[in-house]
């Protein structure tokens, strides 16, 4: 299983981060993957779940899977489609969600954040680690 993009979108639907790992591929592709899941999400929050929200829909050989977070912060992860079981796929998404729902708090917990809510992130300690997160699942 190979991690082709990590969105973060914000509570209004706005995007906060994107990390693109296929150079063969433009952003907006994975732009448009994350904000179509935006529907499943809310159709599933109409249910008392836990954060990780598991798969939400399949376009192509790309799976999204998604996690939301207490402030309402949406997590996606593109991943291509793999000979694993559903279950392990699904224990390793939930895993790469939260750390990267772990480095997120980290990044705004810092007393010296100064970034607002609805701005991007900008920050090379976060850049570090969701693109470690990537590695991992080649």
């Amino acid at each position: 299983m190979k991690i082709h993009c990590i969105a973060i979108l914000g509570r209004h639907g706005n995007p906060i981060y994107l990390r693109n790992y296929d150079a063969h591929e433009d952003d907006v592709k994975y732009h448009y993957m994350a904000h179509t899941s935006l529907d499943i999400i809310d159709a599933r929050l109409a249910q008392p779940t836990s954060s990780y929200l598991g798969h939400l829909q399949t376009v192509g050989d790309l799976s999204v899977y998604g996690y939301i977070t207490n402030t309402n912060i949406k997590i996606m992860v593109v991943s291509s489609a793999s000979n694993e079981s559903p279950s392990v796929r699904s224990s390793q998404m939930r895993h790469v969600c939260e750390c990267v729902h772990a480095a997120y708090v980290a990044l705004v917990c810092n007393p010296f954040n100064e970034r607002r809510e609805e701005d991007r992130v900008q920050s090379e300690r976060f850049d570090m680690v969701v693109e470690k997160l990537g590695q991992l699942t080649e």
